[in-house]
């Protein structure tokens, strides 16, 4: 039994799961492509934000934990993409490379949103990261049951 393993599986299921409540807080927004509320457009980037946020927090952990973690100024995004990846004997692909592209656009907007300190939300921008988010959750569903199911054996030992 590996202590240290088992303890990554459960914040990598707590961060997931931060993850996937925000997509489905997403998708019970009231929401269409026309509106021009600022208060619905400062929610739904929030979510955006704080999903993205929680999905790559389970990512930071499993690369730390492995020692893959990158570094340097691209840090997220390297991120992001060596995840992607197979590293022999060290661990499998951790997401599916289909899912790449959606991630990286809501990864762009939460550097956008931290930085955008007075600029005005887009709807249409907004309906596109929105429905990324959406397409993107099954798929991180299963990934991370993947990865789940490879950790439970690594930790004990199997």
């Amino acid at each position: 039994m590996n202590p240290q393993l088992r303890m990554l599986r459960l914040e990598v299921r707590n961060d997931v799961e931060a993850c996937l409540a925000r997509i489905d807080e997403l998708a019970a927004v009231p929401w269409s492509p026309t509106s021009v509320d600022p208060n619905v457009h400062a929610r739904v980037a929030m979510i955006l934000h704080h999903a993205y946020g929680a999905f790559e927090a389970a990512l930071a952990r499993i690369a730390r934990t492995l020692g893959t973690e990158p570094t340097g100024a691209n840090w997220h995004r390297a991120l992001l993409e060596t995840m992607a990846m197979d590293v022999p004997g060290v661990r499998p692909a951790v997401l599916s490379n289909s899912l790449l592209p959606g991630l990286r656009d809501l990864l762009s907007f939460r550097h956008f949103f931290r930085h955008a300190y007075s600029v005005t939300l887009d709807a249409g921008r907004l309906t596109t990261l929105r429905q990324r988010a959406l397409d993107v959750r099954a798929g991180l569903v299963t990934d991370f049951a993947r990865v789940d199911g490879w950790l439970a054996k690594l930790s004990e030992g199997v």
